[in-house]
């Protein structure tokens, strides 16, 4: 084996692994890294779960959140991630799985106009974001799907 291909073992992680990491970043890192992937996957989503692009009960969480100011945004974004005892938390947790990833889908697609700016710079200052990022950077389509389902669990 050569070095090139040791490297490359080395530098190669389990999707399960790359969620570890995730669980533990802070919350701000875990927004910016689900943000930065959804960003990345664009339209590819609509195929994964497009029923529940339509869910009425996302589209109602979508809406309710976006009753609320920008900044209240983000933070109900970060209490969800957080697992806070709020109701956007408790309506989030009755989704199934494909609901959640449509949910972020909808939430970041509508969410253009939040101030990412400043939790973007927050979390860049973080060992964790760059990790994670180089680490969905090197994940193909279906390796981002499962590392989201697990992420957003």
């Amino acid at each position: 084996m050569t070095i090139a291909n040791v490297r490359a073992q080395e530098l190669r992680f389990s999707v399960e692994d790359t969620v570890g990491l995730f669980r533990q970043a802070p919350t701000d890192c875990q927004l910016v890294t689900l943000w930065q992937a959804y960003d990345t996957m664009g339209q590819a989503f609509g195929s994964v779960a497009p029923l529940a692009l339509f869910s009425q009960a996302v589209q109602q969480l979508v809406q309710q959140v976006q009753q609320v100011s920008r900044e209240e945004q983000i933070d109900i974004c970060r209490d969800i991630l957080g697992h806070a005892d709020t109701r956007f938390t408790h309506a989030y947790q009755a989704l199934n799985p494909n609901m959640k990833l449509a949910f972020w889908h909808r939430l970041f697609n509508r969410g253009r106009n939040l101030p990412w700016e400043a939790v973007v710079q927050r979390a860049n200052r973080q060992a964790d974001t760059y990790l994670l990022r180089s680490r969905l950077s090197g994940m193909g389509l279906n390796e981002r799907i499962h590392f989201l389902r697990q992420a957003i669990a």
